[in-house]
């Protein structure tokens, strides 16, 4: 019969061996050897990306964010010589003679206006209370921002008492903006 080379036994098994110190296995180099080059492929891979992002070319966004900050700062040279001018104007001297002169004749004239649109005391009269209605009409008010019942009363000359009454309201109620109370029954 013939041996096949790929069935033959060892016949040096781990047990026949004598153990020598110096020696060492073959599983254990090779897990140190992919151990190594494990690290050394992580190391090139790090270094690898380290170069990358220090020597990429800025993308559309980046170029985009340049440019807007480009435009910023050319806005605020422009602002800095602005103020710069202003500056120059304020203290560059006193103001101009004729524009003062303007300003003094203006002053004179609303002055002078101001003393024809006063009328004179024998004009001044105080302002009549609102006639009253006609006997059978009813007269009503529409409250206004400000205003209360003691205004109102006062305004067409009846008490807070009579005007509450007449517009069915207690003592604790108030009047609201926009309101119809009723001023005169008609009677």
């Amino acid at each position: 019969m013939k041996e096949d080379p790929e069935l033959q036994v060892d016949d040096d098994s781990p047990d026949d061996r004598t153990y020598s110190p110096n020696r060492t296995r073959n599983g254990s180099e090779g897990a140190r050897i992919l151990t190594a080059i494990t690290i050394v492929l992580l190391v090139v891979i790090f270094v690898g990306g380290i170069i990358y992002f220090f020597t990429r070319k800025p993308t559309q966004g980046d170029t985009t964010l340049q440019s807007k900050i480009a435009s910023l700062e050319e806005k605020i040279t422009g602002l800095e010589k602005q103020i710069v001018d202003l500056q120059g104007k304020s203290v560059a001297g006193a103001p101009d003679p004729s524009l003062l002169h303007r300003v003094d004749a203006l002053s004179q004239k609303v002055e002078a206006l101001e003393e024809r649109s006063e009328p004179t005391t024998e004009l001044k009269t105080k302002p009549s209370p609102p006639k009253l209605p006609v006997k059978g009409q009813k007269r009503y008010h529409t409250v206004q921002k400000g205003e209360t019942l003691s205004k109102i009363s006062r305004k067409y000359g009846i008490t807070v008492k009579e005007l509450r009454k007449l517009n069915d309201l207690s003592g604790s109620q108030s009047v609201r903006t926009g309101q119809k109370l009723l001023i005169s029954a008609g009677r």
